[in-house]
């Protein structure tokens, strides 16, 4: 998922399968004891969670930061299943975003200049539904964030469900950590590139999300970005693409969320280490990856 222009992932929260109300209409109530909203409609689902909390400088409006993350979702192909700005969305919207993944009062004490957005985007058997809820921070303590009056808040979650034509889902911070203490290397679905290009597709944003919190939740580890391809197009083309591609990850890291670049190489190793055979289409789209793997 792309981000607004300097803004920092603060918190994140994701979960490999997680039960989620996503409002698709007017929050009117919540009842603390049972920590239950009251909305006018909903949607129950339950798949892959990702929660992050974006903090943005000082300066935008939370309808600025709003309308363009909205055209970046109509040109990245997510349908709008509902919208709503300021006491429109309901007087416990703040309760319920509070209530739930990574914010607390932060996100829940500051509804009067809110924009909120559910979406869904389909690709194949899979989906991706996403609940978009922007604020500008008036009041509300959390220790583990200091947000200045007027400064721009934006939680974004993020509900996966089925599987992807590829048969892929993005990586979570969290799954990044584990499979490279258990596995020793981390295959990163969802990074993906224009035809024989080194150009990230803007669908790579919510890949590169987590991969950039698992970098900032472990500031000492040192990695590589380890760029594959298939076979098609020769020996020396895929070497030199898939340098290109490992490279243009580390460019990323580094120049969006500011990793510090002594921390990343890119390394291609083109065709050498396929993990599927190349003479089927299914096959070659599993071979081109970006793995991750300690230094």
């Amino acid at each position: 998922m792309m981000r607004f222009q300097n803004a920092s992932i603060a918190l994140c929260d994701s979960r490999s399968f997680a039960e989620y109300t996503l409002p698709i209409g007017k929050i009117t109530g919540f009842d603390s004891r049972t920590n239950e909203a009251e909305i006018e409609a909903k949607q129950d689902l339950e798949g892959r969670l990702t929660q992050l909390l974006y903090t943005i400088p000082k300066g935008p409006s939370s309808a600025e930061v709003f309308r363009n993350y909205k055209e970046y979702l109509a040109s990245a192909g997510y349908r709008v299943l509902y919208e709503a700005k300021g006491p429109d969305f309901g007087p416990a919207q703040g309760r319920f975003f509070e209530s739930m993944g990574p914010g607390g009062q932060i996100v829940g004490y500051s509804a009067d200049q809110s924009r909120y957005l559910a979406a869904v985007k389909e690709d194949g058997a899979a989906k991706t539904h996403i609940a978009l809820y922007i604020i500008e921070f008036d009041d509300g303590y959390n220790p583990e964030l200091r947000v200045e009056k007027g400064q721009v808040v934006v939680r974004l979650d993020a509900v996966q469900s089925g599987e992807l034509k590829n048969g892929m889902v993005a990586v979570s911070a969290t799954e990044i950590a584990k499979r490279l203490d258990t596995a020793g290397q981390v295959i990163l679905s969802g990074i993906l590139f224009d035809f024989n290009k080194a150009q990230l597709k803007p669908d790579s944003r919510a890949a590169l999300d987590q991969i950039a919190a698992f970098l900032k939740s472990d500031p000492t580890r040192k990695v590589y970005l380890v760029g594959h391809t298939d076979n098609v197009g020769g020996f020396d083309f895929n070497m030199q693409l898939s340098q290109a591609r490992a490279d243009a990850v580390v460019a990323d890291l580094t120049t969006t969320y500011g990793i510090n670049p002594a921390r990343l190489k890119g390394y291609g190793a083109g065709l050498l280490a396929p993990i599927a055979s190349n003479a089927s289409d299914d096959g070659r789209a599993r071979n081109r990856r970006v793995e991750l793997i300690p230094q």
